[in-house]
């Protein structure tokens, strides 16, 4: 019973721990410091990366005007990360609501996503994004994951709205992507 009630009362200390921390962490510092270690890393990945600011916001941060360049070009007006802390202890990953506003991706062809959002769950081997949410002229509704050895989407069900203009394009996209084309609705989809 001693062992039972120590193991509870050290779970309570790291929780109360943990959650202080979250309250009182300066989430600008934290942002600025996690971006500088993210520009390392994307460099020696052979990605360009570059930002005007980081800012902090009741429980996380923002960064302003994000570009990534690599095979894709990346670009964001803004990005708020917001970690969550009570779900990261429940699912024992880190969790991270994440909203974007003025996305686009340049592949050959602007792609404007506009804003949205989602919630990332980073497993074992596997990147979760659920809620999955873009309102821009391409919009994607649903939930994928991304399997982080080979950088190839998993289990993935969401909605893609294209505008007409790159609707003929789809068809050839379909080699690169899971993509099934039902009741004249477009859906990536892998199971």
């Amino acid at each position: 019973m001693k062992k039972i009630n120590s193991a509870i009362k050290i779970l309570l200390f790291i929780i109360a721990f943990f959650c202080s921390l979250y309250y009182f962490l300066e989430w600008g510092a934290l942002g600025k410091f996690i971006m500088s270690m993210a520009h390392g890393r994307l460099e020696r990945a052979g990605m360009r990366m570059s930002y005007s600011d980081v800012t902090g916001e009741q429980d996380g941060f923002t960064i302003h005007n994000l570009t990534l360049n690599g095979m894709a070009n990346v670009s964001l007006a803004s990005i708020t990360i917001k970690p969550q802390i009570i779900s990261s202890v429940a699912s024992l990953a880190p969790v991270c609501e994440i909203n974007f506003t003025g996305a686009n991706v340049r592949l050959g062809q602007n792609i404007n996503l506009g804003d949205g959002g989602f919630l990332m769950t980073a497993g074992r081997g596997e990147v979760l994004l659920e809620n999955l949410r873009t309102n821009g002229d391409f919009s994607l509704n649903g939930y994928l994951t991304i399997n982080t050895a080979t950088m190839k989407l998993g289990r993935t069900e969401a909605r893609l709205n294209v505008p007409d203009s790159f609707a003929q394009n789809m068809n050839m996209l379909k080699g690169f992507l899971p993509l099934v084309q039902d009741g004249g609705r477009w859906y990536l989809r892998r199971q």
